[in-house]
C-alpha cells in the first residue's frame, strides 16, 4: 500500500477496494463470521462488553453499515481471513447471531495491516492512552520505525507520538490512576519528571487539581521551592526513601493521598480527602474501626 493511502483516511481503503479488479479488490462481499479471525496486530487490549452489546442490538435492527476490512490469513491461522479493521463489528455480529458479514478483501503486508489496525482506533479515539502508546511502540519495534516515521504513517505530529510513548515509563500506581479515570494522560505526563510521582499524583486526585495546577506544583518541586499547588511546603525531592515507601504503603492502605513531612523521628502526616465520605473514612481508621 502506498503511504498516501493512510494519509487519506480509512474510507480510501474501502473505495480503492471497490474500484480495483480481481478477487482481492472485488468490492464488498459477504463471508461467514466463522471465516474471520482477529488480527495479531490489533492494538486494543480491552473490548467494552456493554458497547459490544449495544452494537449487537444495532446490528440486529440496522445491519452492519460499514464492511469489515480483511486480508488473507497468515500461514498457520485456522481461518481463511484475518480482520484488519472492524473487529468490534465482527464480535458484535457474533453476539447478534449474524451468520454472514460484509467485507472488503485487500492484499496487505504485515506493516500495512498493523498501521491500519492502529489508525482505525486512533482516528476514532477508541483506544486508551496506553493502548495507543503500545501500538506506536509495536510499530517501532516490529518495523524499525522512528517516532517521525510513525507520526507520518498515522497522521499525527511527532510530539504527539513522543508524548504518548512517555506514558509507558510511568510506574504502575500512576498508570492505575489513569486507567481508572482519576487522572488524565495530561496529568500523568506532568508527573513523569518526578523521581517519585505517586504522592503528588494522589494529592492531585484527592484535591481535584487541573493539569495546569499540577504542572505548577511539579515546577515548584523541580526548582527546589518545595511548594505544592496550594503553597504548602513539600520535601518530596530530597525525602528519605523509607519515608517515601511509608507514604506509598499508607496511601495503599486507605486509598487516599498521604504525605509524610519531617524525618524518621519527628514530623507530621497529611492525608488529603475530597469528600465527606473520605473524611469519615480517615476518622474511622484513626479510631480503629
Amino acid at each position: 500500500m502506498a503511504q498516501k493511502g493512510l494519509g487519506r483516511g480509512l474510507s480510501a481503503l474501502f473505495d480503492d477496494g471497490a474500484a480495483a479488479e480481481g478477487p482481492a479488490g472485488a468490492g464488498v462481499q459477504t463471508l461467514p463470521v466463522a471465516d474471520l479471525s482477529p488480527s495479531p496486530f490489533q492494538p486494543r487490549q480491552h473490548f467494552d462488553p456493554e458497547k459490544i452489546a449495544e452494537l449487537a442490538v444495532s446490528i440486529k435492527t440496522q445491519g452492519i453499515l460499514q464492511p469489515i476490512l480483511v486480508r488473507a490469513a497468515s500461514p498457520g491461522v485456522k481461518t481463511p481471513y484475518e480482520i484488519v479493521a472492524g473487529e468490534r463489528r465482527w464480535r458484535a455480529a457474533q453476539q447478534a447471531r449474524v451468520h454472514d458479514v460484509p467485507v472488503v478483501i485487500r492484499e496487505l503486508a504485515n506493516v500495512d495491516a498493523a498501521e491500519i489496525a492502529l489508525l482505525e482506533n486512533v482516528q476514532r479515539e477508541d483506544l486508551s492512552p496506553f493502548e495507543e502508546a503500545e501500538g506506536y511502540r509495536g510499530l517501532m519495534a516490529q518495523f524499525v520505525y522512528s517516532q517521525t516515521d510513525v507520526a507520518e504513517r498515522v497522521g499525527k505530529s511527532r510530539a504527539h507520538v513522543a508524548n504518548a510513548l512517555r506514558l509507558l515509563a510511568m510506574p504502575d500506581g500512576l498508570r492505575t490512576m489513569v486507567e481508572k479515570g482519576e487522572l488524565s494522560a495530561g496529568h500523568a505526563r506532568a508527573l513523569l519528571s518526578l523521581e517519585n510521582p505517586l504522592p503528588l499524583g494522589r494529592q492531585a486526585v484527592a484535591e481535584n487539581w487541573s493539569v495546569r495546577r499540577l504542572e505548577q506544583a511539579v515546577r515548584d518541586l523541580s526548582s527546589g521551592s518545595g511548594t505544592t499547588g496550594d503553597g504548602d511546603r513539600s520535601g518530596a525531592l530530597d525525602k528519605d526513601p523509607d519515608l517515601r515507601e511509608a507514604e506509598e504503603q499508607a496511601s495503599r492502605e486507605i486509598g487516599l493521598g498521604v504525605e509524610i513531612r519531617g524525618s524518621a523521628t519527628r514530623g507530621h502526616v497529611r492525608v488529603s480527602y475530597a469528600s465527606l465520605e473520605q473524611l469519615e473514612l480517615v476518622l474511622a481508621r484513626l479510631a480503629g474501626k
